[in-house]
């Protein structure tokens, strides 16, 4: 009967650790520079394996986000997203990280200001290779088959969604 009983046990412990997805640390980013990719890090962890972190980005007030993917770099999971446009005022963002349990979690949505010169820390990709080859993938097949024209689209690979 202790056996079955200690067996229950461990099946309802990691029933409930399963239901609480991956960590994710990030510290909100305040501003950045126009024209310049941005390179947003974040400390993702689970009791398992992460399946994904992404980064989902948007002009501020934009109906729908696009996502980059984030790749794990030693310590912490980085993605690069394209440079956002002079014109633009704001970029909104958030990160999502799945874990091997297929069980997601998502930090608040952030709003990154856009300012000319006035930036004490901007995260600008410093690696000119991955300023190079974004890949940016849509979230909604009414995104069209570019990205939106508040980011430079230099470098960036867009992967539309495809209706079925």
């Amino acid at each position: 009967m202790k056996a079955v009983s200690l067996v229950f046990l461990l099946a309802l412990s990691t029933a409930a650790r399963a239901g609480e997805g991956p960590e994710i640390d990030s510290q909100p980013i305040p501003c950045t520079v126009p024209e310049k990719p941005m390179a947003i890090c974040a400390r993702v962890t689970a009791d398992g394996q992460i399946n994904a972190a992404r980064i989902y980005f948007r002009k501020e007030g934009a109906e729908f986000f696009n996502f980059v993917d984030m790749a794990f770099g030693g310590l912490n999971y980085c993605g690069t997203v394209p440079a956002p446009r002079a014109k633009t005022k704001a970029v909104e963002y958030y990160i999502e990280a799945i874990d091997d349990n297929f069980e997601p979690r998502r930090l608040s949505t952030y709003r990154i200001a856009v300012t000319e010169g006035s930036c004490e820390f901007p995260p600008i990709q410093k690696d000119q290779a991955k300023a190079a080859a974004i890949t940016v993938h849509a979230t909604n097949k009414k995104q069209g088959r570019k990205l939106d024209e508040a980011f430079d689209s230099t470098g960036v690979t867009f992967i539309p969604v495809v209706a079925k």
